[in-house]
């Protein structure tokens, strides 16, 4: 019998890309996965298989480059007495949560969010039709849900959904030059805690799970 020993399956051994889409702040937080996205399809007659697409008033990041990142992290006092020559306790005093990732799908409606642009207008009076948009100083940031959503190799859905993000402050270059990589845009959004949620373990959001087992 082996000494060593691991535990890996088509549901625990992950690996692969994500998606990240998103939903105005005061939508519903999902109480399942298809509150999201269209996993169920139909039976039929005729079969349709799912189509993963977002379902209103979900919308897509589209692609991203550089993978996505999760952070959870947490700030701690640590206690000590004088009787004993090292800590004895310690106890959180902040917790924190991040996305982040580079947007590669430039459409205005990204760069609006990556950078906390304003509203997007169409001037139809030119021969081509112009789309336009502020660069401006806003004093705010415009908070929404995100979900993070990836599909393992058993066909799983694990996806972690954010009650309430924003921007974060960062430099997010926009580099133009004739190799290398594609335009891209460094995006950053801070989790925030949802204070009207009781549960303490539940504030910043939930990871839904599909269980294949």
């Amino acid at each position: 019998m082996a000494f060593l020993r691991a535990n890996i399956t088509d549901d625990t051994f992950i690996k692969g890309a994500g998606r990240i889409i998103y939903a105005p702040q005061g939508s519903a937080f999902p109480t399942e996965l298809s509150d999201m996205i269209d996993i169920a399809g139909s039976v039929g007659p005729p079969v349709v298989p799912a189509t993963y697409d977002v379902k209103p008033p979900w919308l897509d990041l589209s692609a991203t480059r550089g993978g996505i990142n999760i952070v959870r992290n947490a700030t701690e006092d640590t206690y000590e007495v004088d009787q004993i020559m090292g800590e004895v306790g310690s106890a959180p005093t902040n917790w924190e949560m991040n996305v982040s990732t580079n947007l590669v799908e430039m459409s205005l409606e990204t760069m609006a969010i990556a950078w906390e642009l304003g509203a997007i207008t169409v001037d139809a009076t030119p021969t081509v039709p112009e789309r336009h948009v502020g660069l401006g100083m806003p004093t705010k940031y415009t908070q929404r849900l995100m979900a993070v959503l990836h599909r393992r190799d058993n066909g799983a859905i694990r996806a972690f959904v954010f009650r309430k993000v924003q921007r974060m402050a960062q430099d997010s270059t926009l580099t133009m030059q004739k190799s290398g990589d594609p335009h891209q845009l460094p995006a950053q959004w801070r989790a925030l805690a949802d204070s009207s949620i009781t549960d303490e373990y539940a504030r910043f959001g939930e990871i839904i799970d599909q269980d294949v087992t």
